[in-house]
């Protein structure tokens, strides 16, 4: 029915008086029809004007269906219907035979009517419908394109901090050098978090394996070099969600910075290890060594760290930020570095 409807879209656009006219003809077709077959159709004066009534309804609309049964039901009464050559009918069932056809017309005329009216509604919400979806599309291209360039130029300064970081670092004395470098490798993983956003946009969950590798083999390249010391990764992928990702980041920058730093002196040769497992409802990221290990530090919680400086106070800041639990381990040798946080629900549908 949609269909018909708008394929005689054009016919529903001519003047009303067409229209009517049009149903007329008709009219007059099928009582033509209906004349010339007056014998075999005698019991039924009515049928052949059915079509022409659903035809003009369907068509022409704006009351043609109407008009259609009033000309049908004169022209019936007038010469199939006795007395012929008279409008008045004196058989009270084939009166009553009229009015059920002028009924049947009436409701056929209302039905298609009622049709035209709900279509046009509905092309009506289509076309409202599509202009929003376009200037829907419109405003989040336009969105899109803002958040690309700020998130383009977030990440060109955090470049140009690490590289002023980098050359404050070459003129200062050791001890200022080392914390410079730290800064600069901070600000890196946060970079690296940022440029992740740029290349995935919209996303919001990122995967853990390929972030964790990328950190550690950017951290092997710029802290590690030549010394004799092995960075190993084992991470399993899953998808973490990005406001964990910069807390996850920073902690393994400052533990790998920590062993780095402090288990392996005189290019004394050993393995660090990062990993990172998903246990039930628990992330569990775990960064050991074997290295000459540290004397442990109790605090009232009873549980033992391994430094008080300043690394150590960014990993337990950021482990609050994960809601996770800090766990320090002493080997003989080495250190083990654990912490647990909340993962998300699986989604198993």
């Amino acid at each position: 029915m949609r269909r018909l409807f708008e394929r005689t879209r054009q016919l529903r656009t001519l003047p009303l008086y067409l229209r009517y006219a049009a149903t007329a003809v008709l009219v007059l077709i099928s009582f033509s029809i209906r004349s010339r077959y007056s014998e075999p159709l005698g019991p039924f004066p009515f049928l052949l004007f059915f079509p022409a009534i659903i035809v003009s309804a369907i068509v022409f609309n704006q009351g043609s269906g109407y008009v259609a049964t009033a000309l049908s039901g004169g022209l019936s009464a007038y010469f199939f219907i006795p007395p012929i050559g008279s409008l008045a009918i004196n058989d009270p069932s084939q009166f009553l035979g009229w009015c059920l056809y002028v009924l049947i017309g009436v409701a056929i005329t209302v039905i298609i009517e009622a049709q035209h009216k709900a279509y046009r509604e509905l092309a009506y919400a289509h076309a409202k419908l599509s202009q929003s979806l376009k200037e829907t599309a419109a405003s989040e291209a336009d969105k899109a394109n803002l958040l690309r360039e700020m998130s383009h130029r977030v990440l060109n300064n955090m470049q140009t901090v690490i590289s002023l970081l980098h050359l404050q670092a070459r003129v200062s004395d050791p001890n200022t050098r080392d914390n410079l470098l730290s800064a600069a490798e901070r600000v890196g993983v946060m970079g690296k978090v940022q440029n992740r956003l740029v290349r995935s946009e919209g996303v919001t969950t990122t995967d853990a394996h390929d972030f964790i590798s990328e950190l550690c083999n950017d951290l092997q390249m710029a802290l590690i070099g030549q010394r004799p010391i092995q960075l190993n990764v084992y991470a399993e992928s899953h998808q973490v969600p990005i406001n964990q990702v910069v807390s996850v980041g920073l902690i393994i920058n400052e533990l790998v910075i920590n062993a780095l730093k402090y288990a392996f002196p005189d290019n004394r040769p050993g393995h660090v290890t990062v990993e990172f497992t998903r246990l039930n409802d628990k992330f569990r990221l775990c960064v050991s060594d074997d290295g000459i290990g540290v004397a442990p530090v109790r605090e009232p919680s009873g549980v033992a760290h391994s430094s008080t400086g300043l690394g150590q106070r960014i990993v337990k800041a950021f482990v609050a930020q994960l809601d996770g639990r800090l766990e320090v381990a002493l080997g003989s040798p080495g250190t083990t570095c654990t912490v647990h946080f909340p993962a998300p629900k699986l989604n198993l549908a």
